[in-house]
């Protein structure tokens, strides 16, 4: 996983401590914020997309510029692309079985 995801996942992630027992026993956990995480990914993401780039975002390389920021390589087929197109595919199937265009 990306150095910056990591990051970004430990600081959305807190300690909660629980209230001791009787015995003096407590327990901590940690706790993932979704919103957080959510958060401070839209902001790198703000980053990445500088305003000195607008022309290169117009011109449709805006989602290459967020997958490099984030090491990832921009030409890879994600797993969401391949279900996109395969529900695209049964669809169309589907209407041309049953004769609608």
């Amino acid at each position: 996983m990306n150095e910056r995801i990591k990051e970004l996942i430990e600081q959305a992630t807190s300690i909660v401590e629980s209230p001791k027992n009787a015995y003096g026993w407590g327990s901590s956990y940690a706790e993932f914020d979704k919103e957080k995480f959510a958060e401070l990914l839209i902001r790198q993401c703000c980053i990445a997309l500088n305003p000195m780039l607008r022309d290169m975002i117009s011109r449709g390389q805006g989602v290459e510029l967020i997958k490099l920021h984030f090491g990832m390589n921009p030409k890879e087929i994600t797993t969401a692309m391949l279900d996109a197109s395969i529900a695209q595919c049964e669809q169309e199937l589907a209407k041309k079985k049953l004769g609608v265009e």
